[in-house]
């Protein structure tokens, strides 16, 4: 597989992410009520539904506390991987994960 394919391959995976509303750029845009759980956008203070108030973290927050992630794109790696799969990036040994208050 040459470098285009492997680059054409990760442009076609962003947008069938942002499509389907996953990946890292939808989850820092959303934040989700505590009270009713409604998702509301990443700048509002206050749900827009029942007028609780919202946590500070976003959704890609949470995310990124309960796995280990890619320091320079974001993308969850397994405990053992020594290069991101999506960017190469060399990956820190042992690093832990962050535990976000949510």
């Amino acid at each position: 597989m040459t470098d285009y394919d492997l680059r054409t391959n990760r442009a076609l995976r962003r947008v069938t992410l942002l499509e389907y509303g996953f990946g890292p750029e939808t989850l820092r845009g959303r934040k989700v009520c505590p009270v009713c759980g409604r998702a509301n956008s990443a700048d509002r203070t206050d749900c827009a539904d029942c007028g609780a108030r919202l946590p500070e973290n976003t959704l890609y927050d949470f995310y990124r506390s309960r796995h280990r992630c890619c320091p320079s794109c974001g993308v969850a790696v397994t405990d053992v991987a020594r290069y991101c799969p999506e960017c190469g990036a060399r990956l820190p040994k042992g690093a832990a994960r962050r535990e976000a208050v949510v």
